[in-house]
Formats: C-alpha cells, sequence, structure tokens
C-alpha cells in the first residue's frame, strides 16, 4: 500500500513539474533549440534538471520548485535586457562572424568560430552552393548557422527582373486539418461549405468526409488531398 502511495506522489509530482516546466518556457518566448544563445542552452538544461529532481525528491519538493522559478525569473529578465539593450544582446549572443567576402576564405575567422573548413564546405553544400565561386559572402549568425550571399549574376530569377506583373500575394488559410473542417478559417477566408463542397468535387473528392487536407487563399487558388 505504501509503495503505491509513492507511486501517486511520484506522478502527481511528475505532472506539476512539467506544468511549471511548460509555463516557464512559455514565458520565455517562441525562439527555437537552433535560436538560443549560450545563456539560453545552459539554463534549460539546467531547469530540465530541477524539474527531473523535483518529480523525485518528494520530501523537499518545494526547494527544486523554487529554483525552477528563480532561474525562470532570470531567464525572463536576461531576455527583456536583451530586448532592451543592445550591449547586453552584444555581450550574450555575441555578433555575426563574416567567414568568407569576395573569394577570400578567413581562417581566423574560421578558427575563432570554432568551424574547421570540412564543416564549413559542408554547410556551404546543405544551403547548396557546390562550387564557391558562386558565394559573395558568408556569415555566421549568432544561431550557430552560416548564412550564404549567392553573387548577383547567381541569385534566382525574379519576376521584377523579367518586367512580369504578378498577383499580390496572399495568405494560405487551412481549411480541413487531420480530415476536420475549421470552421474560423473557412469564415476567415470569405468562402462558406457550399464553396468548399464544390471546390473538392472539381479535385476529385466526393464529400467533406474523405478529405485528409484542404487549403485555399484569397486568389481562389484551393488544394485537396485524401488520406491514404
Amino acid at each position: 500500500m505504501q509503495a503505491v502511495q509513492e507511486i501517486i506522489n511520484v506522478v502527481v509530482a511528475s505532472v506539476v513539474s512539467l506544468a511549471v516546466l511548460f509555463i516557464l518556457t512559455r514565458l520565455g518566448g517562441k525562439r527555437q533549440i537552433a535560436q538560443m544563445n549560450l545563456f539560453d542552452y545552459v539554463n534549460s538544461i539546467t531547469i530540465g534538471s530541477i524539474a527531473a529532481e523535483m518529480a523525485t525528491n518528494l520530501e523537499q519538493w518545494y526547494r527544486p520548485l523554487t529554483a525552477m522559478i528563480v532561474y525562470g525569473i532570470a531567464a525572463f529578465a536576461v531576455h527583456y535586457g536583451t530586448c532592451k539593450n543592445r550591449n547586453v544582446r552584444l555581450w550574450l549572443s555575441g555578433q555575426a562572424i563574416p567567414l568568407m567576402e569576395n573569394g577570400t576564405i578567413y581562417k581566423a575567422e574560421l578558427d575563432r568560430a570554432k568551424i574547421d573548413l570540412n564543416e564549413f564546405l559542408a554547410q556551404a553544400r546543405v544551403a547548396g552552393y557546390f562550387d564557391l565561386n558562386e558565394v559573395q559572402c558568408a556569415m555566421l549568425e549568432t544561431s550557430g548557422q552560416i548564412s550564404f550571399l549567392p553573387k548577383s549574376f547567381n541569385r534566382p530569377v525574379t519576376p521584377q527582373d523579367l518586367a512580369i506583373q504578378t498577383d499580390p500575394a496572399s495568405k494560405w488559410y487551412d481549411l480541413v486539418l487531420d480530415g476536420k473542417l475549421i470552421e474560423e478559417n473557412l469564415h476567415t477566408s470569405g468562402k462558406d461549405r457550399t464553396w468548399l463542397n464544390t471546390q473538392l468535387s472539381r479535385v476529385g473528392i466526393g464529400q467533406l468526409g474523405e478529405t485528409f487536407y484542404a487549403a485555399c487563399d484569397n486568389q481562389d487558388n484551393f488544394f485537396a488531398c485524401r488520406g491514404e
């Protein structure tokens, strides 16, 4: 009976720690892992460790809970400071580092960024540049990703280059997701069920229940498919 009670206590503590961790994560913003600076990375690991401690330390659960809150407040303060003060932002996140420009790869900057030449070349290939003659410059961003600027004669051709008049860009609305109609998006897009059923019939889908995904834009472009 005591073992069952302890298991229940662990389950409750785990759920509470996950809830607190989720709240602290939401307060920290919606930045992706690749966008984390060094402070974010260290802080997230620490808070995760404390959350695990809270789930198992049933006798003094308030200690790890307090520590999680303190770390969360510190992370929020740092994020606020980086948004309001450029010096704080530069100190925590650093600044972009030029790795290549005008056909010259800066070995000293590669060493400073702790990136070897093979890794740099691999990143260039991933970005679609197997020939470095096509690259005007390369910058190491504060997120750790390398941005490549193509030379003017290698950049993609745009309608403006060809003097072609195009229709305004339009937002797409998800109308059906996982077979379920999103009424709010259908209303926001200015469409109704009659229009949707007509479009589904045009693409060979007999009824809404057969639809896995459907979307449209303000120019009446439409896409739909069945679930396999």
